[in-house]
């Protein structure tokens, strides 16, 4: 990742206390971390807290920042980190014993694959059906699915085992197919 001179600029006045440099970092970001915080957390007023906190922690942190990793990416971690620790906090995340579950479910996951293309379904439909699932199972899909991270990450930021990882995956994605089957 190669920061532009511009980027360079507003993000070493960021970092020097500049409050034109951190309204701008704040209008380039504060839209997409506040969907992210939502599609976790399920809840505005509580996303557009942790979507504020996040961007304060971030702009007060930014001495912390390697610069190796782009600063969106940074800051998304931040949020979900954040939002993550909210629902802990709340006691909102349910975890999932590993000896409750069934192995044939994964491999009957895999198996039943819907195509979502024929059943017509749009990506703001799914949206609205992972809406209906149980908060675990939305965290984690939302986490794997729509920010594209892989099990160890969202081992490491839900604080999960990798067999409970993909156990709970594995269930969630399930639920998904019968809840979308259930309105196609």
């Amino acid at each position: 990742m190669t920061l532009t001179e511009t980027e360079i600029t507003l993000y070493d006045l960021c970092e020097q206390g500049d409050q034109r440099a951190q309204m701008q970092v704040y209008d380039n970001y504060s839209r997409g971390m506040y969907h992210i915080a939502l599609r976790i957390l399920n809840d505005r007023a509580a996303a557009e807290d942790i979507m504020q906190e996040s961007l304060i922690t971030a702009l007060n942190k930014m001495s912390q920042w390697n610069r190796e990793a782009s600063f969106g990416s940074w800051l998304k971690r931040i949020v979900i980190n954040n939002s993550l620790s909210l629902l802990r906090k709340n006691n909102k995340m349910e975890t999932v014993s590993y000896d409750d579950v069934a192995y044939h479910l994964e491999s009957q996951a895999d198996e039943e694959q819907v195509d979502m293309e024929e059943a017509g379904m749009t990506a703001q439909k799914v949206l609205q059906v992972m809406k209906e699932l149980k908060d675990n199972y939305r965290q984690i899909l939302t986490l794997h699915l729509i920010e594209g991270m892989d099990n160890e990450e969202i081992c490491e930021i839900m604080n999960m085992t990798n067999a409970m990882c993909r156990t709970t995956l594995s269930r969630a994605k399930e639920s998904l197919r019968t809840k979308i089957k259930a309105h196609a």
